[in-house]
Parts: C-alpha cells; sequence; structure tokens
C-alpha cells in the first residue's frame, strides 16, 4: 500500500442505521421496548438525510510513527506484534450530525438523545465500512490488516489524538479538529491504527476492559460480550 500519502476514502451512507447498536448507546439494553424502537426509526431517517461521511487514510512504517511519538504505551505494540508498517484512519459525520441531534432535541429532549445515541452507531458503522474497504484493498496486494485500535483503548493514551490528526492533516481534509483536551470535533468520528503485514494477524482485541460502556453493559450483565452477538 502507498505509503507517506493521505488519501481520502470513499464511504456510503448506508441504507439503515444498526438500531440494535443505538439501543444500546441510548441505554435501553439489547431488546429496547417497542416504543423505544418507534423513537429510534423515527429519529433515524433524518440522521441519514442529514449527515455526509468523510474519511482519510495513511500508511507509515512503524519506526516513521514510532519516532513522532504516536506509539505511546504497550498495548498498541502488542497490537501491532508482526507488523511493519500500520494505517492510520480517520472517520467523521461532519458538523452535520452535530446539527441534527441539537435539531432534534429543540422541544423532545428523548428525540436529542436518541438521534445523538444513533449519530454514534452510525459513526461506528462508517469506521467499519471503512476498515473493510482497506481490509479489501490489502488483499488484493496480499496484505493482511489487524483490527481497527482507537485512541484510548488499553494504555494507548488519547493524548496521541492531535498526532494522529496533524499526520492526516484531518482539518484541512475532512473538517475533523481536536481539542485541548484531546477530544474529536465534530463530536461523531473515529480515529484508528490498524496493522499490515505479509501474514495473518488478528492484533490486540479492545475487550471489555477498554470499553467506555463496561459499567452498564447488558452483555457483561449476563456474562456474555458483545463479540459473542
Amino acid at each position: 500500500m502507498l505509503t507517506g500519502v493521505t488519501v481520502p476514502l470513499t464511504v456510503a451512507i448506508p441504507e439503515r442505521i444498526d438500531l440494535a447498536q443505538a439501543a444500546r448507546y441510548f441505554g435501553a439494553g439489547t431488546h429496547p421496548d417497542p416504543a423505544t424502537t418507534a423513537l429510534l426509526e423515527r429519529c433515524a431517517r433524518p440522521l441519514l438525510d442529514g449527515v455526509r461521511i468523510r474519511a482519510v487514510w495513511r500508511c507509515e512504517p512503524l519506526e516513521i510513527l514510532s519516532e513522532t511519538g504516536l506509539l505511546a504505551g504497550s498495548d498498541i505494540f502488542r497490537h501491532l506484534a508482526g507488523c511493519g508498517s500500520a494505517i492510520l484512519l480517520a472517520v467523521t459525520l461532519g458538523p452535520e450530525a452535530d446539527r441534527c441531534i441539537r435539531r432534534a432535541g429543540i422541544g423532545d429532549i428523548a428525540a436529542g438523545v436518541a438521534t445523538d445515541a444513533l449519530a454514534s452507531a452510525l459513526a461506528e458503522q462508517a469506521a467499519e465500512a471503512a476498515e473493510t474497504a482497506l481490509r479489501q484493498q490489502a488483499a488484493a496486494e496480499g496484505a493482511y490488516l489487524t483490527g481497527r485500535f482507537s485512541p484510548g483503548y488499553g494504555d494507548w493514551p488519547i493524548t496521541v489524538q492531535p498526532l494522529l490528526a496533524s499526520a492526516l492533516d484531518t482539518q484541512r481534509r475532512i473538517g475533523l479538529c481536536v481539542t485541548q483536551t484531546d477530544l474529536l470535533l465534530p463530536r461523531k468520528s473515529v480515529t484508528a491504527l490498524l496493522g499490515i503485514s505479509d501474514h495473518p494477524v488478528m492484533g490486540q482485541l479492545a475487550g471489555c476492559g477498554h470499553c467506555a460502556l463496561r459499567g452498564r453493559c447488558d452483555y457483561r450483565k449476563r456474562g456474555k460480550t458483545c463479540a459473542e452477538d
């Protein structure tokens, strides 16, 4: 894969948002009641019609990434075991998603919260679609990718967000900025790294210990994980 060049990636708007995922973000668990399902369905279409997915990626040798300070901590090196290079990826739903959330919440708090949950699910779908496209491109070149690993997983600190965004020139290319507290703006955005190898690699699975929902996860209450669903 071409190294040292930031490349735009086309990610289509899906026909539907994963309502099961959105329900979990909404706090309704894995089996939302009919009223919650109806609320999510009602709020999904304006969001799908209102957002525009933007994505960019870049391939770099690990030694280059290490020199920049981007590979901080030990978990990211475990994730990249067996890899010689890595893809940096950024995906965003753009400011349109934040506007949709604010608009939905005017006079209807529940609709605003539901739209926020839907946007989180849609951002994850967009990141998955981007990963799938990159995985297909790598396979065509005889290469293999790990899964996505994002800042905040394990001991890979979110303080690397500015470095990742700078490497991808996200502010200029897709309008994605990083705040002084290392949060992404627009909010419904995903950054990640995927290792590249010449043989099959899995990388380090993020696991429950790294999940923001671990304290209120319905799967964990039932002794399962979302990876088993």
